[in-house]
């Protein structure tokens, strides 16, 4: 599979997780400009824009936040609204969700890259994400 296959196949299995647990989620669709993020999703009044990003190895390069995507991601803010949102998949199945505003201060600081085993310091499992719900 491709990376950018293996991109769709994991923003829509992300999709349906979120929908699984009583998300309102969509997929963008990709277009010749380049979408703004791939899922916004809504639930208990709050509403998420979602970049997914699954890594074929055991790091997440900070670079792989593009450009048209931090300006989306910026305006998203800009506009009143939060949470602004990263969703790494490691190859062990992993998932994490990372603030925005919080990778960009990483980045600030002079992180380039996160290791797996660092993601959870850094940001949410699923299930973390989840329990923000409960």
């Amino acid at each position: 599979m491709s990376n950018k296959s293996n991109g769709t196949a994991f923003e829509k299995e992300f999709a349906q997780l979120l929908s699984d647990n009583g998300f309102w989620a969509h997929c963008l669709q990709d277009n010749q400009n380049g979408q703004p993020f791939d899922i916004i999703a809504a639930k208990n009044g709050k509403v998420y824009a979602f970049d997914c990003k699954d890594c074929s190895g055991n790091n997440f390069k900070l670079s792989r936040m593009e450009e048209n995507q931090r300006n989306a991601m910026d305006l998203w803010m800009e506009c009143g609204n939060e949470n602004a949102m990263f969703v790494t998949k490691f190859p062990s199945e992993k998932i994490f969700i990372f603030e925005y505003k919080d990778l960009v201060a990483y980045e600030r600081d002079g992180m380039s890259s996160m290791a797996k085993g660092e993601a959870g310091v850094y940001g949410y499992t699923f299930n973390e994400f989840m329990r923000m719900f409960q």
